[in-house]
């Protein structure tokens, strides 16, 4: 961890985060907020870098969390407060998740939660600060945090998704270059093992068969009567020329030849492949069948025991803690073998080789089987067909590994495309409801906001409460101007309408309410306080 610290960037994120919250306290008038904010920011700071890179969702959540609390619960009581800071947190932050996380449905989940539980709070809080118009104030605050929220995390995480999905397709681009490096590797070394074996098939046909007529001929010209004693010696020297030719002929073949493969392991025992992978910590559950498969033709044992043993190579690399089922169904003319897991609990951390499969497809093809292999319910599955005795089924056409790269290569993109998508269509539509009931709430609230300056003027001082409420408009500004007039008197509450004559000596009206009698009114002047508040 002390390590991960050192690391320039996560001291660079340090102290970029911890200025911005210095800088942001240094306007709060409040000394107790004052020194409580940048108590827990530096807190929560301080928590969020060191384990960002393990729980990445949770530092953004607590983020989330920390730019509610300010707006939702300190914003209606406390006066001039700071609170820019976790909303800068929180883009950094969402930046760093669309970056490394790859599924964002848990993101959306705690998000989701986080957000849903400040409703109530902000409802709660306003209603008891403002009385029964604070709840549609704090509704209407909640509606504007959202929209702030959504546009202050959504919009870095797309630019970290942006970024992640450009470095990973950087990374299948290196791949699929070694992966066509191997391929050429493959061919080379298939081209010139089909030279050497031509070679030697055109040795061994032509002059193998050359060689062997003059040997032929030598010996029987050896055993001729009419040659005399030199005669023979001569030819029986050439006999044994042509012999010595023939075995050099022999040693050369066997040069040109491919090389040998190899010896095969003769132990084809499925049940030990699956102990020895339980014993390595692997969920196996097995189902073989009676008398045993070694009872099958060899060919067919041996390639029930390579797809047990392919499939479980992949479920270990592919599909980590996830349980495998292996099962083996003995038939009257052929043999199925499906090895299947679930889904994986842990991160897989094995690299496709790509070749296991293909080598496994053309021993089972060669068999005249079949071999599928692809998702099932939600994990995968690899299940031969092994028949006794059929002739080798025909080549797939076109299948190569170019042409298997590029598939999964679309595969993957269009993986990341839905991914996306969805992961964009959820903020959106949520943020395109609430913007729409915001914007409802703010037509209501301002179609009924608005006092009479000759009512404002029969208003007397002293007037009760219930009196006052009996003639001015349901509902109050949806804002705060409060905050830039000066304090009400200690323990009185206000109310603010706007002037339905707008001029510059008269933007808005101040009502304030002590011990549930008017004892502040007064209008308010354009100069006084800024028309964004609304």
């Amino acid at each position: 961890m002390v390590d991960r610290l050192r690391r320039p960037r996560e001291v660079a994120l340090w102290v970029a985060l911890a200025v911005a919250l210095v800088l942001e306290v240094t306007t709060v008038d409040h000394a107790v907020v004052r020194w409580l904010e940048l108590a827990c920011g530096g807190l929560l700071l301080g928590a969020a870098v060191v384990f960002s890179d393990r729980f990445p969702v949770g530092a953004l959540c607590l983020f989330v969390g920390a730019a509610e609390v300010p707006a939702l619960i300190l914003a209606p009581t406390v006066t001039n407060l700071g609170w820019a800071w976790p909303f800068l947190a929180a883009s950094v932050f969402g930046f760093r998740v669309g970056r490394r996380v790859e599924d964002m449905r848990p993101a959306q989940f705690f998000l989701a939660a986080v957000v849903l539980a400040g409703l109530p709070v902000s409802v709660l809080v306003d209603g008891s600060a403002r009385g029964g118009f604070g709840l549609l104030f704090g509704l209407y605050d909640w509606f504007v945090l959202v929209l702030i929220l959504l546009i202050v995390v959504l919009l870095p995480w797309l630019a970290g998704r942006y970024r992640r999905q450009r470095a990973e397709l950087a990374a299948a681009g290196w791949e699929r270059a070694a992966l066509l490096e191997r391929q050429q590797r493959l061919e080379v070394d298939q081209a010139r093992s089909r030279e050497r074996a031509r070679i030697a098939r055109d040795m061994h046909d032509s002059l193998g068969h050359e060689w062997g007529l003059i040997a032929l001929r030598a010996a029987a010209l050896e055993v001729t009567a009419d040659l005399s004693e030199r005669q023979r010696a001569a030819v029986g020297e050439l006999r044994a020329g042509v012999a010595e030719a023939t075995e050099r002929l022999r040693e050369i073949i066997g040069m040109l030849r491919p090389d040998d493969e190899p010896e095969p392991d003769e132990r084809v025992d499925i049940a030990g492949l699956v102990e020895r992978a339980a014993d390595a910590g692997m969920d196996v559950v097995c189902e073989l069948p009676e008398p045993p498969v070694g009872s099958l033709p060899t060919a067919v044992d041996r390639a029930a025991h390579r797809v047990v043993q392919e499939g479980l190579t992949n479920a270990a690399k592919h599909a980590p803690g996830a349980t495998v089922t292996v099962r083996v169904e003995r038939g009257p003319d052929s043999t199925v073998v499906t090895v299947a897991s679930g889904r994986a609990t842990k991160q897989p951390g094995g690299v496709a080789g790509r070749y296991g499969l293909v080598g496994l497809a053309e021993r089972v093809r060669l068999l005249g089987g079949t071999l599928e292999a692809g998702p099932r319910d939600g994990g995968f599955a690899l299940v031969a067909t092994l028949p006794y005795d059929a002739p080798p089924a025909d080549p797939p056409a076109g299948l190569n590994a170019s042409g298997d790269s590029k598939s999964a290569r679309e595969r993957a993109r269009g993986q990341a495309r839905r991914r996306l998508t969805s992961a964009i269509r959820v903020p959106a539509l949520t943020g395109t409801v609430v913007a729409v009931l915001a914007m409802a709430l703010y037509a209501l609230v301002g179609a009924n906001n608005t006092l009479d300056p000759a009512v404002f003027e029969r208003i007397p001082l002293g007037a009760t409460r219930a009196e006052v409420e009996a003639r001015v408009p349901p509902f109050q500004i949806l804002g705060d101007p409060e905050r830039m007039l000066p304090a009400p008197p200690a323990g009185a509450a206000c109310r603010h309408y706007w002037a339905s004559e707008q001029r510059d000596d008269q933007l808005l009206f101040r009502l304030c309410f002590a011990a549930d009698r008017l004892v502040v009114k007064e209008v308010v002047p354009r100069g006084a306080i800024s028309t964004g508040s609304e």
